[in-house]
């Protein structure tokens, strides 16, 4: 009888303490749970439909905002001895590079917030925020 007690209590220790063990391997499988989740309120399908209206609006802004403004061909129209000329060609350049800037930004900023919202649907499809079926793909996958 001891012997049959002795086995069990090897058997739970070692099916225990290889659980325990997986379940801390696979710990980057939950990774994504500890980033910031600025959408996590939102519904599934909301979440959806943001993003794909975000990705419409990027996509748009992209065109428009094209490349980064050239300040030599505005300043190389004035002649070299027209100081003034330059200065103003400059100045101009200046209001052209801040507003493709703030544009730019903008682009940035949508990109970053659709960054976001791809981790919130990924982290749906993967199922991670119901709990027990979290819990149990740590300890079950190998």
């Amino acid at each position: 009888m001891f012997k049959a007690f002795l086995l069990f209590a090897v058997l739970v220790i070692g099916v225990g303490g290889g659980a325990f063990y997986n379940y801390q391997r696979n710990a980057h499988l939950d990774a994504d749970l500890h980033k910031p989740r600025p959408f996590s309120s939102l519904s599934t399908p909301d979440v959806a439909q943001l993003l794909a209206a975000y990705e419409k609006d990027v996509a748009r802004l992209k065109g428009n905002v094209g490349k980064a403004p050239s300040g030599a061909d505005v300043i190389d129209r004035f002649d070299a001895s027209d100081v003034g000329g330059k200065a103003q060609g400059f100045a101009s350049f200046q209001k052209n590079n801040e507003r493709w800037k703030n544009a730019r930004g903008h682009v940035f900023e949508l990109e970053k917030t659709i960054a976001d919202l791809r981790l919130e649907k990924s982290i749906r499809d993967r199922n991670l925020d119901d709990e027990q079926a979290r819990i149990w793909r740590r300890l079950t996958t190998f």
